[in-house]
């Protein structure tokens, strides 16, 4: 595990911004150009390729994020506070479409100067025939203090603090984090990388039921969030 390669599909800081919520099948069927900004937040945070944890305050408690139910509709937890933890397979195409609609559509007019379009487009086409990158992101209401640990966490923790607390898991098969590498200014998290392949086998064999993502990443932030693969097909692939 000596090797040490970064990811780089960063894109330039003019393209900072955003996150937030849920999604269906429809993602297959339209451009990504056309998708709303609300779909587009609802691909990234709610989605068979992005998922929400939250953190509920001060109670403490832990749900996953629903649609359906925001976190304390119609309960007693409707005063409390919340920390987003999102997690994404930022290797996933629709993933990285949503974050580039996003970008198209901050910009006037819904259209980007040629540079920034020439980078999105770059974004959006490449491939990850080695790696499998998870990102992992933040946001919160109100709740600084929460927030700003947590970042604080993803600034600064190091392959040697996750290597062998994080992983992959699919049929019973782990496959380790290969490297990490904190947030960049793109706003796209913290990077998580896998190895696609191990010993020249795939690390998610092709009729897994899905796909479990763990780390370990404090004693507090123990993050478990598991992906159905069925679900995760795309143009006629399974993008993960």
């Amino acid at each position: 595990m000596g090797k040490v390669h970064r990811i780089c599909i960063s894109l330039s800081p003019v393209l900072v911004f955003i996150c937030a919520i849920s999604i269906s099948a429809q993602w297959n069927k339209k451009p990504y150009t056309e998708l709303s900004e609300k779909e587009a937040r609802k691909l990234l945070n709610d989605s068979p390729w992005g998922q929400t944890r939250v953190y509920s305050y001060p109670s403490n408690a832990i749900s996953d994020f629903s649609p359906a139910r925001p976190p304390g509709a119609g309960s007693s937890e409707s005063s409390s506070q919340f920390l987003n933890i999102r997690i994404r397979f930022l290797s996933a195409r629709p993933i990285r479409q949503a974050f580039s609609q996003l970008i198209l559509l901050k910009q006037k007019g819904g259209q980007a100067l040629d540079p920034v379009s020439a980078q999105l487009n770059a974004f959006v086409t490449r491939d990850f025939p080695n790696d499998i990158v998870v990102s992992v992101d933040c946001d919160a209401t109100a709740l600084k203090n929460e927030y700003w640990s947590f970042k604080t966490m993803l600034d600064t923790k190091s392959l040697a603090d996750l290597k062998l607390k994080t992983y992959l898991s699919a049929k019973g098969q782990r496959t380790f984090i290969e490297s990490y590498q904190p947030p960049e200014r793109d706003g796209f998290g913290a990077r998580f990388i896998f190895p696609r392949t191990v010993n020249g086998n795939p690390s998610i064999p092709p009729d897994s039921d899905d796909i479990q993502f763990y780390s370990e990443f404090s004693e507090k932030y123990k993050l478990n969030m598991r992906f159905k693969t069925k679900d995760m097909m795309f143009d006629g692939k399974l993008e993960y």
